[in-house]
């Protein structure tokens, strides 16, 4: 490809590749004004954008190690903002002056070909960041590429989408910086912006039960706005992809299912109740020991226990919230005034805005072993424990891991391998019963997913109790080939 210095083209740009820097300082093109400089701002992150050629360029000369010797273009359009609303000073060449490699440059053409998908991107604009917590121990380390709502964990996937198809794609982000924000969309106006041949929506937002945020907040929006815009978006020809859609995504973000499946047969879930908020705001103690008598009863069923026999001062368990992330709102107590105050400590914090409270028999383990399931099948198992509780809040803290299962043997289970191959069947056997149970709710296999479980050995057999499911997204701990596995499984599903 030959160009010469004044030819009219198409550039690819890429706003992680922005030169002005990572995160919020990077700039990106918006269709008006207003759509840079007001909340949400809206714009082409990842698109096709005219410019104009600076200089002769001849490609046998092109060396992509050598910047000098790409094509150096002049951006033409004339609006760009970043996410906090600044807009890009165009009387500067540095701001508008930009080289790209020739695989994305191509002429202009009226009959240019149609993205092979659309992303609709929803993520964090906010004035605070968002910590990546991507060293390992931080809420059990979320490993490289940080949380799922941070930028270079957004970059990284976008990233993995060029590798894998080229320029063929566009990205329309939406910058959200509280919750009211969601309101002010007009999603089939945005769908009608998208020109691919598939539309996707990801979302890297943590939906909670908490009014909007404050500096420890960042990225987080109120729930019942997320879900309706979901919907919203959903009804306006714009598939969710990441985490999942609407109703699989507030089934597991809710965690509903601890208390509608602990005592299906074959499921292996913990017992649990559910108390509305009204009850623990009347009469703490008398809400906490209609808990633990409901708890009681539901135990002496799951397990064929006489109810006679069951102490409720003497139950261990958990305090927990749904819509909640990285571990923040699970308290341990035990007996009946201890979970009193487990329930005040939930219900009076600053901001909170939830419905209800899980109560949650204590399930002892040697550890829990996460399963993390990409296209249906397990990818790895990485093992992990809590090692210390806070015994004045209840708190779980002391957070260790092992990736190692000739490690975790020798480490945690005394050489015991015949134990952890019993423990490993049946959890195989859950997997495969909470994958089909899922298709309940959603009839397409979530493309990745983790499932936790406590286990506990006893000599060659084993315990296994069905912990958490976890959507896309979820911690990594560390998993070095996790990002890579996920984000491809993912961009297949898009493109599917």
């Amino acid at each position: 490809m030959g160009l010469k210095k004044g030819d009219q083209v198409e550039v690819f740009y890429r706003f992680e590749h922005d030169g002005s820097g990572d995160g919020g300082n990077s700039y990106f093109p918006v269709l008006t004004n207003d759509a840079g400089l007001l909340n949400p701002r809206l714009g082409q992150t990842d698109s096709w954008q005219r410019a104009c050629v600076l200089e002769d360029f001849d490609e046998s000369k092109f060396n992509e190690a050598q910047r000098d010797t790409w094509v150096q273009v002049e951006m033409s359009h004339r609006m760009w903002s970043n996410r906090k609303g600044k807009p890009l000073d165009l009387s500067d060449p540095v701001n508008t002056h930009v080289k790209f490699v020739p695989q994305d440059v191509r002429p202009v053409s009226s009959g240019k070909p149609s993205p092979r998908v659309s992303f609709f991107v929803m993520r964090w604009g906010g004035p605070y960041e968002i910590p990546e917590h991507s060293e390992d121990g931080e809420f059990g380390g979320w490993g490289d590429i940080g949380t799922c709502i941070c930028d270079k964990y957004i970059n990284t996937f976008f990233r993995v989408v060029y590798e894998s198809i080229g320029p063929n794609y566009e990205v329309f982000s939406c910058f959200v910086s509280q919750s009211r924000d969601l309101e002010k969309l007009y999603p089939p106006a945005i769908s009608a912006l998208l020109s691919g041949q598939r539309k996707v929506g990801m979302y890297f937002l943590w939906p909670v039960g908490w009014l909007d945020c404050n500096e420890g907040q960042t990225g987080y929006v109120e729930k019942d706005s997320f879900f309706q815009c979901l919907r919203l978006f959903e009804a306006s020809g714009i598939s969710t992809k990441h985490p999942h859609p609407s109703n699989l995504y507030h089934l597991f973000a809710s965690k509903s299912w601890t208390s509608t499946m602990c005592l299906a047969p074959g499921f292996n879930v913990p017992a649990t109740t559910k108390i509305n908020r009204s009850g623990v705001l009347g009469d703490l103690l008398s809400s906490a020991a209609t808990s633990l008598r409901a708890l009681a009863q539901i135990q002496s069923m799951k397990y064929n226990t006489p109810l006679d026999s069951i102490n409720i001062d003497e139950i261990s368990g958990v305090a927990k919230l749904g819509f909640s992330w990285e571990a923040q709102d699970v308290l341990r107590f035990k007996g009946v005034h201890e979970l009193a105050q487990r329930l005040e400590h939930l219900l009076e914090q600053a901001g909170c805005t939830t419905d209800s409270i899980y109560v949650q028999e204590e399930i002892p383990n040697d550890c829990e072993i996460r399963v993390y399931l990409i296209d249906g099948k397990p990818a790895t198992h990485l093992y992990s424990r809590f090692c210390e509780v806070d015994e004045e809040s209840g708190s779980y803290s002391a957070f260790k891991r092992i990736d190692s299962r000739d490690v975790v043997i020798r480490e945690w289970f005394n050489g015991n391998d015949a134990g952890l191959r019993d423990a490993e069947r049946q959890i195989e056997e859950l997997t495969n019963r909470w994958l089909t149970w899922m298709l309940a709710e959603h009839p397409v296999r979530p493309p990745v997913c983790r499932m936790d479980f406590f286990v506990k050995l006893h000599g060659a057999t084993a315990t296994v109790t069905t912990g958490e499911l976890t959507e896309q997204g979820a911690s990594m701990l560390g998993w070095k080939e996790g990002p890579r596995l996920t984000f491809d499984a993912i961009l297949r599903e898009c493109l599917n």
